[in-house]
């Protein structure tokens, strides 16, 4: 069985213009996956960073710098524009970088029996790539959809891609392989 995993798809994440511009090639990839795998009964999961205003669970640079971000009750944690994830899809809710840092993501997987995650969403020189090694350290295969991710820097996307790959055997496929 394998799932798919939508990571920090979420306005604040493309709030710089650089981000948005990837939306319109990234989006309707993201969507086709999920309806695919919604028709085929495998399992999408969406997965969300939310923060509290009190602080309480800002990350180490948010504390830093003193930047709010990410936080429940705000447009910041909205879905981007066009992304359509069906109703099936299982909400996991995350405070830092990996999705599988202090979630039950790794629980609900193996309650399913999946044994290769396929990988979407919010960057690969981010969330998306330790996430994409935390899952391969857990015993996943692990597929990273280069058409369906974002990035925040694109000098570190190929390199990125290249040493998740070679570092943990990950694969590097296109939506249609998936």
């Amino acid at each position: 069985m394998q799932a798919l995993v939508v990571v920090d798809m979420q306005r604040w994440m493309f709030r710089r213009s650089e981000r948005a511009a990837q939306l319109a090639a990234i989006v309707p990839v993201i969507n086709r996956l999920a309806a695919d795998f919604a028709a085929s009964n495998q399992p999408v999961f969406d997965v969300r960073v939310v923060h509290k205003a009190d602080r309480s669970t800002w990350s180490r640079l948010m504390l830093k710098y003193d930047v709010p971000c990410m936080i429940e009750g705000t447009a910041d944690i909205e879905p981007v524009d066009g992304l359509v994830l069906p109703t099936s899809a299982i909400t996991i809710l995350k405070r830092s970088n990996s999705a599988f840092f202090e979630t039950d993501l790794e629980t609900q997987l193996r309650a399913l029996k999946v044994e290769r995650v396929i990988l979407a969403g919010a960057f690969i020189d981010g969330c998306v790539g330790l996430t994409a090694a935390d899952a391969a350290q857990r015993g996943f295969e692990v597929a990273i959809v280069e058409d369906a991710i974002a990035h925040c820097d694109e000098r570190h996307r190929a390199a990125l891609i290249e040493w998740l790959t070679a570092m943990y055997e990950l694969s590097a496929i296109k939506a249609d392989a998936a």
